[in-house]
């Protein structure tokens, strides 16, 4: 009795076991049904849209197919996408995955068109280098272009030696010794009036050689007079002549070798001194 027991627990139990592998591989085989179908779904979505040049859709709904699937042969629909799209590259790889797969139609075929796609991967590589080539050429000559054009700007705007000399304070002393000359030369003209009235006391004041005491006063302011206006016309001469002279040279650009250049000199003249000038 007990051995009949031990029987059919243990027939019970690999009917169990048989049953749950039973039911196990038809939810395999159910879930690979549903993944079939989804897979011949999106082959016929991408197919669609590559016949209408959707080719980035198509590829897309190609590689989700596959990746459902495992169906090798999609590789070769994701390849023709990729190409479609310009990913050469991606759609050579494409290719040599579906030739190692070993269930490619027309290997020959399939091997030549990758030949070729291989070759256009070179030859868009070579447009790539050219293309990059040629744009840092143009941006080289665009940099030399805008360093030359700054280099010019600064030639322009840079100042001339005599133009340099004119922003300094030079021009200033200029003006500041001819206005002094100037006044020297009015203060002088005021003395020598004073001088000439001196004179004109003295000679009413003296009886041939014979001066009373206000003659000889006059002939003394006379003296006195006459030696401040001699300092004030010389100094505003000299002065005036100063400034005039700096005046000049600081105008303009510097003489050329050989050439004259402007000067003031004070020189006799009747009976006084005169300014005498010289140009180039």
């Amino acid at each position: 009795m007990t051995r009949w027991w031990r029987c059919a627990a243990a027939s019970l139990a690999i009917g169990c076991a048989v049953l749950g592998a039973v039911g196990q591989a038809e939810a395999q085989g159910s879930e690979k049904a549903a993944a079939d179908r989804r897979a011949r779904d999106l082959f016929t979505k991408g197919d669609a849209a590559y016949a209408e040049g959707r080719y980035e859709e198509a590829y897309a709904a190609f590689k989700e197919a596959y990746d459902l699937s495992g169906r090798a042969q999609l590789l070769y629909n994701v390849s023709n996408s990729l190409e479609r799209l310009g990913r050469y590259e991606e759609a050579a790889a494409a290719l040599e995955k579906y030739l190692a797969s070993g269930k490619a139609r027309d290997r020959d075929v399939v091997e030549k068109r990758l030949a070729n796609l291989k070759q256009r991967v070179e030859e868009k590589k070579e447009q790539e280098r050219v293309a990059k080539e040629e744009r840092e050429r143009k941006e080289r000559e665009a940099e030399e272009k805008r360093k030359k054009e700054l280099e010019e700007a600064r030639k322009r705007n840079k100042p001339q030696p005599w133009e340099q000399r004119e922003e300094k304070p030079s021009v200033v002393l200029p003006a500041i010794l001819i206005g002094t000359g100037a006044a020297a030369l009015v203060a002088g003209g005021v003395f020598g009036v004073l001088t000439l009235g001196a004179r004109s006391d003295a000679e009413g004041g003296c009886t041939g050689n014979l001066c009373g005491a206000d003659a000889r006063d006059a002939l003394d302011r006379e003296k006195t007079f006459g030696l401040v206006a001699d300092i004030g016309f010389i100094s505003g001469i000299v002065l005036g002549g100063a400034g005039i002279a700096l005046l000049l040279t600081s105008k303009g650009p510097p003489p050329k070798r050989g050439g004259g250049s402007p000067s003031v000199a004070l020189a006799p003249h009747g009976a006084g001194v005169g300014l005498v000038g010289t140009l180039p």
